[in-house]
């Protein structure tokens, strides 16, 4: 790019014992300039470093899969939005973590010159609940979303998309480290979902309780907004408060991404007094914090 050979740019360098380095306020600053000169949009289509755009939020969801999380990235399709960003960085820091195979500050480091590089406005990743402590710490001014679903119709939504998409992956993998099959055995309950792939119940009722509780105990009060994934769109102008961008920026026709279209009803196969022991046991102190008035009504199997 021509900016690079420029009297300007060249009387950014200095020499330091006989190496030219460039001072702060050479690259970064004249690049910055000039974007603000050009526009945004124009920055990006001479192909200038994300980070040379000013960054106008800085704000990530990070609920549990199956909780809206395509959803927020869709709300900020105005924005320089991404789900689950820098994704097989991620799946493997985020295994790691789970096997104690990494140490946090490790993580942390990485994280930060990450975010740096990406330089995204909103991200939206399962990944950032189980990161959140070290990306929390790694990036001090980002302010995050927690996505909260019924455990009944997480449970159900969740089975729904792995039968529709049984591809392996490295999603999967993750999976199996973080629902903990070996520490919830199943019953003789759990037929109905071992026949199909599954885990016991347990393990799912589990995770959903487990993932929003270490966000909830992590993050402090003012650098969180927890919402009910049907409330999405109501909520939208106390989402674009805490985001503080304007709420006319956001795109409520993309609030609502990437349903399930076809639902097994899983759960139903199960017996109802199963389900509701099951999640009284594992999930039923958030269950009565942020839905009291769910219950489990059984609905006849697909």
């Amino acid at each position: 790019m021509r900016l690079l050979d420029t009297p300007n740019f060249r009387s950014g360098i200095q020499s330091k014992n006989g190496t030219m380095t460039m001072s702060e306020d050479s690259l970064l600053l004249r690049a910055r300039r000039r974007v603000l000169r050009i526009g945004g949009y124009s920055a990006q289509r001479l192909g200038l470093l994300p980070w040379l755009l000013p960054r106008r939020t800085d704000v990530c969801c990070c609920g549990l899969s199956k909780t809206g999380t395509h959803s927020m990235a869709g709300l900020f399709k105005a924005y320089r939005a991404e789900h689950h960003p820098d994704r097989d960085t991620r799946l493997e820091l985020a295994i790691d973590l789970l096997q104690d195979k990494l140490a946090e500050d490790e993580i942390e480091r990485l994280l930060r010159r990450r975010d740096r590089a990406l330089w995204l406005e909103m991200e939206s990743s399962t990944l950032a609940g189980i990161l959140i402590a070290p990306l929390a710490r790694a990036c001090s001014t980002k302010r995050f979303v927690l996505t909260v679903r019924d455990v009944y119709g997480w449970c159900d939504s969740w089975f729904d998309h792995n039968l529709n998409f049984p591809e392996q992956s490295r999603f999967t993998d993750l999976d199996h480290v973080r629902l903990q099959p070996k520490a919830f055995p199943p019953t003789r309950h759990d037929r109905p979902l071992q026949d199909r792939g599954f885990f016991s119940l347990a393990a799912y009722f589990s995770l959903w309780s487990r993932h929003s509780r270490h966000v909830l105990n992590t993050l402090p009060a003012e650098r969180l907004f927890v919402v009910r994934t049907h409330e999405l769109l109501a909520r939208l102008p106390e989402i674009a408060a805490f985001a503080k961008v304007p709420a006319e920026t956001l795109q409520p026709e993309h609030g609502w991404e990437f349903r399930t279209e076809r639902k097994h009803r899983l759960l139903a196969t199960l017996d109802p007094g199963y389900v509701h022991e099951t999640a009284e046991r594992c999930s039923g102190e958030l269950m009565e914090r942020f839905f009291g008035e769910v219950s489990w009504e059984p609905r006849s199997p697909a």
